[in-house]
């Protein structure tokens, strides 16, 4: 009961509770159309109408919770735990992410910018790397991580390979929510976005490689 009522969890419960307070708070000053979705640039290329916007608001952290609290049940080994505290860790990110980005929209149909740019990346680029620093630990699962076969069927590869690309997960986040502040957006994104890439053309060729050194060492013993 302590483990699952954790300060994890409490703050991920308030992060789901923000934008409803938020979508309250600027209901009066909210226009028609509510922008929900932008392009590489920043731009809002996506838009809905107002009185649709609670189900957006509120869906989409809600729905994200919801999802990885029952996850864990569909593990067969049982190698996740909703009780767990760095899982709760996990949750907390994703929700804290999907109220973010429903609070920037919001904030960007209040304020009419175009082109918000900064916040997003900022946000996703933060994401990234909390969920770079989890990956560095988690545990052989078949829902969170690196799940490459050679990965699954040995234990020390998953440890070697997650630690390594939660590394290039960190650093390739972080690096994109400085730039989000410091360059124009599309600077963040395609860092981000190569960064993304890079990693899983890392970790798929090292958790090779290491499978190999251990086959290769398994015949020569």
């Amino acid at each position: 009961m302590k483990a699952h009522f954790s300060l994890w969890h409490l703050l991920t419960l308030l992060a789901l509770v923000l934008p409803a307070l938020y979508l309250a708070y600027t209901w009066p000053a909210l226009p028609a159309r509510i922008p929900t979705h932008f392009d590489i640039g920043g731009n809002a290329n996506g838009y809905t109408d107002k009185a649709n916007i609670w189900l957006t608001c509120l869906g989409l952290p809600v729905g994200t919770y919801l999802l990885l609290i029952f996850l864990p049940r569909f593990d067969p080994k049982r190698r996740l735990s909703a009780s767990n505290l760095n899982y709760q860790k996990l949750t907390l990110a994703f929700v804290a992410l999907m109220s973010g980005l429903s609070i920037h929209s919001l904030y960007v149909a209040v304020h009419a910018q175009e082109k918000p740019g900064q916040g997003i990346a900022v946000l996703v680029g933060l994401f990234f790397a909390f969920l770079g620093n989890y990956l560095t630990t988690v545990q052989p699962n078949y829902f969170v991580g690196f799940k490459t076969p050679w990965a699954l069927e040995f234990p020390r590869i998953w440890a070697q390979v997650h630690r390594v690309g939660g590394r290039m997960f960190f650093a390739t986040g972080l690096l994109s929510a400085l730039l989000g502040i410091l360059s124009p957006v599309e600077a963040a994104t395609t860092v981000l976005l190569a960064g993304l890439l890079a990693t899983v053309v890392v970790v798929y060729s090292y958790s090779y490689w290491l499978y190999r050194k251990e086959m290769r060492a398994a015949n020569a013993g």
